[in-house]
């Protein structure tokens, strides 16, 4: 299915987005018959989504882990309950609409609660979104000097496991003229040199979205700015 989206023919009405695998907690073990057909969907999966993990212990959770570390060296996975994953996550929209990652003002704090405590919060180029019930953070980072495509594609295919979706739109010092898209959808990356700048201020604007305890600020800011093409000597 997923070689028929990106046929030819196909690749200029259809674009593949993501391909999710949705995991039973309760059933992932049962049918040991199905097992090959099971680990052959995670192996082409971009991300995992563990379903009813609310209907199974903590420990058998660990269990499930545990067995996928043996068998995959990298996976994204998110946890649900009842199938509840915010679309952010899963599709992209909202903040991840490619139509509005250039079009957010840079000062924008409309992503931090008002009765938000962490005290990570309040930067007003660098900033998150906590959803307390699911457990996710939005993180984003803007800068005006061009980054590496290179270096990007290099960095992205490294972000940590916790970082489920990564979208940005990039001034490139390969491509200065035009805006280049970055979607990093688990461990699928994708860069494409896009329109013309149209007279807009080229500036790089990328958006990621993970797992609360799990997405470092800190650290993701070093990541790309390891891609600012002044920083390559």
């Amino acid at each position: 299915i997923a070689l028929t989206f990106m046929d030819e023919g196909m690749r200029d009405r259809i674009r593949l987005d993501s391909i999710m695998c949705v995991l039973d907690a309760e059933q992932i073990f049962a049918a040991p018959e199905m097992m090959e057909l099971k680990l052959r969907q995670v192996a082409f999966a971009d991300m995992l989504v563990l379903n009813k993990v609310d209907l199974v212990t903590r420990e058998e959770i660990g269990r499930i882990k545990s067995w996928l570390d043996d068998r995959f060296h990298r996976y994204r996975l998110v946890e649900a309950s009842g199938g509840n994953v915010p679309l952010e996550i899963l599709l992209s929209v909202g903040r991840f609409d490619p139509s509005r990652l250039d079009g957010t003002p840079p000062n924008d704090h409309s992503n931090h609660p008002a009765d938000c405590d962490d005290t990570d919060c309040g930067h007003h180029v660098h900033g998150h979104r906590h959803d307390h019930a699911q457990a996710f953070r939005t993180w984003s980072y803007e800068t005006d000097g061009p980054l590496s495509l290179e270096r990007l594609r290099e960095m992205a295919r490294k972000l940590p496991a916790s970082v489920y979706r990564c979208k940005g739109v990039v001034h490139a010092a390969e491509e200065p003229g035009r805006r280049v898209i970055l979607q990093v959808v688990g461990k699928r990356v994708d860069i494409a040199v896009g329109d013309e700048w149209n007279g807009r201020e080229p500036r790089t604007r990328i958006i990621a979205i993970g797992a609360h305890d799990g997405v470092d600020g800190v650290a993701l800011h070093e990541v790309f700015d390891r891609c600012r093409y002044s920083s390559i000597s």
